[in-house]
């Protein structure tokens, strides 16, 4: 080999040996690594060094064989120590076959701002309810089917049946002073709507197709009702306080001022004779002015 040849393969191997060797990872000499899985677990239990933890662990999966590394005869206990003490002296890093996986916090739902509904006027009343009368179901029969013909028919028809069954008591129903004209005339209303529908009842059946106008009529209704409600119990608190406040008046503690006698030919404008009730309120207004001006 020429000698320009040999120095410079000299040389190179001394370059070789010259540069920095970077330390490979070894593994630890006296500890048996656990298969993936186990290993997985084992690197979130060794996050919370507790023996109350492990304690509780152990006890409540005694029967799992994959928290087994807790107890101090397994062969997987050793290298949880080494990660544990790891974790203490802040060294503790990511295991490269573990990947923990974070939960992710649920989102908070976004409050909504829902209006509230203050009704002004009635809600619309039912057209097609109409309570029957405490009547035995045949001649209740009779009625529906005679406003059905009427509605059919219109008016003329009315006419002649009264006329032809003037006599039959069973159709005292027609007649205005009976206590089932009211409810026939209803049915004869609603039934015409059934069989020659306006348009605007046409209009609002087409509406009632979208659930979310049925249910904002029906808020609405409710809302109607409440307000109503509340209404008549602040009158009946009202009543209620004037009732206990007329009761609290002593009817016997009283002082005669003057006596008035009217003759009988004496005429002129005089004031209505007052009954107890509105000598008590009268009382009670006096009260009242005297305490609150």
């Amino acid at each position: 080999m020429p000698a320009e040849v040999a120095k410079s393969v000299e040389g190179v191997k001394e370059s070789e040996n010259d540069a920095p060797k970077t330390p490979a990872a070894k593994p630890m000499v006296g500890i048996i690594y656990p298969p993936p899985e186990v290993r997985s677990i084992l690197s979130t239990v060794d996050k919370i060094p507790s023996p109350e933890f492990e304690g509780r662990i152990r006890q409540n999966e005694i029967s799992n064989a994959k928290f087994n590394f807790l107890n101090p005869g397994d062969p997987y206990h050793a290298y949880y120590r080494h990660k544990v003490k790891e974790f203490l002296e802040g060294k503790g890093g990511s295991d490269s076959s573990t990947t923990l996986i974070a939960k992710a916090a649920p989102p908070k739902p976004v409050p909504q701002i829902i209006e509230a509904i203050i009704p002004k006027d009635p809600p619309a009343t039912f057209e097609f309810i109409a309570d029957p009368p405490s009547i035995n179901t045949f001649e209740l029969d009779i009625v529906k089917l005679t406003a059905q013909f009427v509605a059919r028919n219109g008016r003329q028809f009315l006419t002649n049946l009264m006329n032809k069954e003037s006599r039959n008591y069973a159709f005292d129903f027609l007649r205005p002073q009976h206590s089932m004209f009211n409810y026939f005339t209803k049915l004869v209303e609603q039934y015409t709507k059934v069989l020659i529908p306006p348009k605007d009842l046409q209009k609002k059946l087409r509406e009632g197709n979208s659930m979310k106008a049925v249910l904002d009529e029906v808020q609405y209704r409710v809302e109607w009702e409440k307000l109503q409600e509340k209404k008549r119990r602040k009158e009946e608190e009202a009543k209620e306080r004037e009732r206990v406040a007329y009761a609290q008046i002593d009817w016997h503690n009283f002082v005669v001022v003057e006596t008035v006698d009217y003759q009988p030919n004496e005429q002129g404008q005089f004031p209505p004779p007052l009954n107890q009730e509105e000598v008590g309120n009268r009382v009670i207004a006096e009260e009242r002015f005297e305490q609150f001006g």
